[in-house]
């Protein structure tokens, strides 16, 4: 009879070690075959096997937050000047039918020179060919109405005030404002308020018209001193987005040629007056082109 299963005549005990034996050697060969299906340890990927899910999952997140993240730009401190819309010069659009509307002080009147048909105004407007009209008034500027009290009520925006209610048949597209000269005597704020505000009200007068500021442009030595008015001036033609003629920075009159220019140290003589019609040509082909 074979009893329960032992080897006849074997002890209890020894059955349980030869157990014991056959249990160990399935283990071995279960090791075996998983070493077999993975090559590279039992470890993970310490040897660059696959990545646990968990750390795989942490790794695309951060891939994701860095493509997300915007590109850093320079702040407006840093940026470069050119690159701001305040350094760039605005343009100006000819129309298919210009009309020009000249107005500023003295120096647009044609004071200085030999005849007023002999100022720089003149000479622009017959060299453009344009239809033009030409309005200028010694005394006057932007912020300065004229007279020793300013109470003449000629600053520049009254003026185009005037012409826009009194000659309603005449709407110009094209403006050329020049002065500053007299603005000297004003404070520079209000200068600087003063031009913006009034390129502002020739906008509204006549919708679409398109504005060129020129500032002050006397021979030496008047110019030296009047370069804090002239910065004024530009900020407001800055101010107002309109194109602006310096002809204190860029040297137009200099210790050399202006005394062939001069007519009375306030005024260039017709020299003078043809000298800065032909460098304003020079600036509104800039502005044009």
């Amino acid at each position: 009879m074979r009893g329960n299963g032992r080897r006849p005549g074997a002890p209890a005990g020894e059955w349980v070690k030869y157990a014991a034996l056959v249990v160990l050697a399935v283990a071995a060969f279960g090791v075996a075959a998983l070493a077999l299906l993975n090559p590279n340890g039992l470890g993970g990927n310490e040897s660059g096997g696959a990545a646990p899910p968990a750390a795989a999952s942490t790794q695309v997140g951060a891939t994701a937050a860095a493509t997300a993240a915007p590109t850093p730009t320079a702040s407006p401190a840093t940026a470069s000047p050119t690159a701001s819309g305040a350094a760039r010069q605005p343009k100006i659009e000819l129309p298919a039918n210009p009309v020009l509307l000249i107005l500023g002080d003295s120096y647009t009147f044609g004071d200085g020179a030999d005849q007023p048909e002999e100022g720089w105004a003149y000479l622009v407007a017959d060299s453009l060919g344009y239809p033009t009209n030409i309005d200028g008034r010694g005394g006057t500027g932007f912020a300065w109405g004229g007279g020793a009290r300013d109470d003449q009520g000629g600053e520049y925006e009254v003026r185009l005030r005037q012409t826009a209610a009194n000659n309603p048949a005449f709407v110009p597209n094209l403006l050329i404002l020049q002065g500053g000269q007299n603005d000297a005597q004003a404070d520079t704020a209000e200068v600087t308020a003063a031009t913006r505000q009034t390129v502002e009200a020739a906008r509204r007068f006549w919708p679409g018209v398109q504005v060129v500021v020129m500032g002050p442009s006397a021979p030496q030595p008047l110019a030296g001193d009047l370069r804090e008015v002239n910065n004024a001036v530009r900020a407001g033609a800055d101010a107002a987005h309109a194109p602006f003629i310096d002809a204190i920075a860029a040297g137009w009159f200099t210790d050399a040629n202006s005394p062939g220019f001069d007519a009375d140290g306030a005024h260039p003589n017709s020299a003078g007056h043809a000298y800065i019609a032909g460098k304003f040509l020079e600036s509104w082909a800039g502005l044009t082109e």
